[in-house]
């Protein structure tokens, strides 16, 4: 167990040390934006390009774990949205709670600490966890708050939008001209690879960083602006983070052993990948979202800085159950 605490201690504290930096003022708020642009526009971008340039994101069926872990975040999604229900929640703190429940850190957190974690075998299926979070699941989302529209015009109008912004996710575009370069066999030139490799080399330290100076960013906002309640109502955040950090990787684990026992197995290095990437901490750009739809800011901010937080703990101990220290 210390061993695989060992593994994973480095990465974490990296995002403290952004964290800190962001709180203790070393890193004005307003250069955060430019630090998420270098990494999703460059860094993270180049690494998975790469990735895919080189077959690795190709390797080994993944529509069935992709499959499973729709399902699974579907699932949640809706028990996100039951518990914000029971909470009397408005539409759009609801949708954001749900959102925040089901879409974790794969960006800036999963695909450097996994692949790290599990080799780069784990990228494939990692990676293509993103294609979920992003069309489907924040899609989803965002179409159900203003579903409550005339008509439900407005509902339909946001999902257009939201798929649109979902298909310009430079992530995406990287992953998809990656493997459209590997499908078709052309060679990178050595000096454009290597300039992608730097850049790639940077991705992990600046990305995790960067989270946590996004989490510090969230909280400080979430602090000085909209309050974290709501007509008296106290802030709800351990159903939300229960939710993220165990139910997720509970039923992406349970359907895999479902389909195994039904004679449909999926690889077990894959599953393994997506569970651990369902375990991980609410992705931090859902502060962010739920500041432009009007939602409480200080809720959202909350959630994920306690699912970061938890999160050492989930991956740890899931990790440990799914015999990750005798891999690495």
């Amino acid at each position: 167990m210390w061993s695989l605490l060992s593994l994973l201690l480095p990465f974490f504290a990296l995002v403290l040390i952004g964290w800190a930096a962001a709180r203790r003022g070393l890193l004005p708020v307003e250069g955060i934006g430019a630090l998420m642009v270098f990494v999703l526009y460059f860094a993270l971008s180049a690494l998975v390009f790469r990735l895919g340039a080189g077959g690795r994101l190709q390797a080994g069926p993944v529509w069935g774990l992709l499959a499973v872990y729709a399902v699974s975040s579907a699932t949640v999604t809706l028990l996100g949205l039951l518990l914000a229900k029971r909470s009397a929640l408005g539409r759009r703190d609801a949708g954001m709670v749900a959102l925040v429940a089901a879409f974790p850190n794969t960006g800036f957190l999963g695909l450097p600490l996994l692949t790290g974690l599990l080799g780069p075998q784990a990228a494939g299926p990692v990676a293509a966890t993103l294609l979920v979070d992003v069309i489907l699941t924040c899609s989803a989302c965002v179409a159900w708050i203003h579903a409550g529209g005339a008509g439900g015009g407005d509902a339909m109008a946001s999902m257009r939008a939201s798929l649109r912004g979902a298909l310009r996710n430079p992530l995406l575009l990287a992953m998809a001209a990656g493997m459209a370069v590997a499908a078709l066999g052309w060679p990178v030139p050595a000096p454009v690879d290597d300039t992608l490799r730097l850049l790639g080399q940077a991705a992990t330290p600046a990305a995790l960083f960067t989270l946590g100076a996004i989490v510090a960013r969230a909280q400080m906002r979430a602090s000085g602006g909209a309050s974290s309640e709501r007509a008296g109502r106290p802030v709800g955040i351990q159903g939300p983070v229960l939710l993220k950090l165990v139910v997720h990787p509970l039923l992406v684990w349970a359907m895999g052993q479902v389909l195994a026992e039904l004679g449909h197995p999926l690889p077990p290095p894959g599953l393994t990948a997506v569970t651990l990437a369902a375990a991980l901490p609410a992705a931090a750009n859902v502060s962010m979202l739920a500041e432009r739809e009007g939602a409480d800011t200080g809720r959202i901010a909350r959630i994920i800085l306690w699912t970061t937080v938890g999160s050492v703990g989930s991956l740890l101990i899931w990790a440990a159950l799914l015999g990750v220290h005798e891999r690495a």
